[in-house]
């Protein structure tokens, strides 16, 4: 019987949605598999919206999800500069290029690492799913991942309320200071 890993979910949605302390070193998220997640019926003219809506509900968790966070778009659904990466300051946004899809970039990123142990792949999708594994990366479905961002977007909004309360000027930056480069 094959090896599984610790955070694979084999059945979307049977567990409740494991503790975001967890996380590994580097997230790497199926960017259309969680936003059809988050809004399963929608227009074609809300996709960039959307997939802003996503990025700016991960952002700010990023220091505390991952320290390294990509998500992964298929290039077809972009226009013309499909290939390239979004310069976001937080977390890095990939399109696939022409004639390749988010799936194989997702695949191709996990087997390239140096220490795929430390990658967890967010994607409800089955096939990414055992590829990554295969190669030692955990997974999780999108629709856990969900909750426990929500979850963990309601805790920090919980601690900065009881801060807020006897401090003013809160921020993020209070509970996770930047990172130090490598």
């Amino acid at each position: 019987m094959a090896e599984r890993h610790p955070y694979t979910v084999d059945v979307v949605g049977s567990s409740p949605p494991p503790p975001m302390h967890f996380m590994k070193d580097w997230l790497i998220i199926d960017g259309y598999n969680l936003l059809h997640r988050i809004a399963p019926v929608f227009q074609k003219s809300d996709i960039p919206r959307l997939r802003k809506d996503i990025l700016l509900r991960i952002e700010p968790l990023v220091n505390a999800i991952a320290r390294r966070v990509t998500v992964v778009f298929d290039g077809n659904q972009r226009g013309n500069d499909a290939s390239k990466a979004d310069e976001r300051e937080v977390i890095e946004v990939i399109y696939s290029p022409a004639g390749s899809s988010a799936d194989s970039v997702i695949e191709n990123l996990v087997w390239k690492a140096g220490r795929p142990e430390d990658i967890l792949v967010v994607t409800s999708d089955r096939s990414i799913r055992d590829a990554v594994s295969a190669r030692g990366a955990d997974t999780m479905a999108s629709s856990l991942f969900i909750s426990a961002l929500e979850e963990q977007t309601a805790n920090l909004a919980e601690k900065i309320g009881k801060l807020n309360k006897h401090n003013t000027n809160i921020t993020l930056n209070d509970f996770f200071p930047p990172l130090q480069a490598d």
